[in-house]
C-alpha cells in the first residue's frame, strides 16, 4: 500500500523538523530560516489540501466570467481580433484540469490585453478596464482570503 499524500507531506516534515533542522549551525541563520519556511509551507497545504480543489474549481469560474465578459465588450478593434478567437478557444475547452484551464485562459486574456494595448482603442481600453478591474478586484478579495491562513495579509490574518 502506497503512503497518502498527507503521510508523505508528514515526512518531509520530519525530515526537516528532526534531522535537516537540528544539523545546521546556528550562524547558518539563512539556511535555518529556509527549512523554517519550508516546513511552514508544507503545513499550509496540509492545511489547505481538502479544500483546494472546489478553491481551484472557483477560480476557473471567474477567470471564465472574465474572459466571457471580455469577449461581449463592444469597440473590440478588428486588431484584436485573432486573440479574441484564441481566448474563445480556451474558455471553450473542457478536457484539462481547473488550474490549466485557469491557466490557458489566463494566458490568452493576457495576450488579448497585449494586443488591445497596441491597438491604441481608447474606447475598448476603457470597456476593458470596466469589466477586468471589479472582477479583478473580487478575485484578489478572494484569494486574499484563501491565503490569510499563511499570516501575511494584515487585514484578513488577525494579525
Amino acid at each position: 500500500m502506497n503512503p497518502s499524500v498527507n503521510d508523505r507531506l508528514n515526512s518531509v516534515l520530519r525530515a526537516l523538523e528532526t534531522v535537516v533542522l537540528p544539523a545546521l549551525p546556528e550562524r547558518a541563520s539563512l539556511a535555518r530560516e529556509q527549512v523554517m519556511l519550508s516546513i511552514g509551507h508544507i503545513q499550509i497545504i496540509q492545511a489547505q489540501m481538502d479544500a483546494t480543489p472546489a478553491f481551484e474549481h472557483e477560480e476557473m469560474d471567474d477567470i471564465r466570467a472574465m474572459g466571457r465578459a471580455i469577449l461581449e465588450a463592444a469597440d473590440a478593434p478588428s486588431a484584436c481580433a485573432n486573440e479574441a478567437a484564441r481566448l474563445k478557444e480556451a474558455l471553450d475547452q473542457t478536457h484539462s484540469t481547473p488550474r490549466e484551464t485557469t491557466d490557458a485562459i489566463r494566458e490568452q486574456i493576457d495576450d488579448l490585453l497585449i494586443a488591445a494595448r497596441q491597438s491604441s482603442e481608447v474606447a475598448y481600453h476603457e470597456a476593458l478596464s470596466r469589466i477586468i478591474l471589479p472582477l479583478g478586484r473580487e478575485r484578489a478579495r478572494k484569494d486574499r482570503e484563501w491565503f490569510a491562513v499563511m499570516g501575511f495579509d494584515i487585514e484578513l490574518s488577525g494579525g
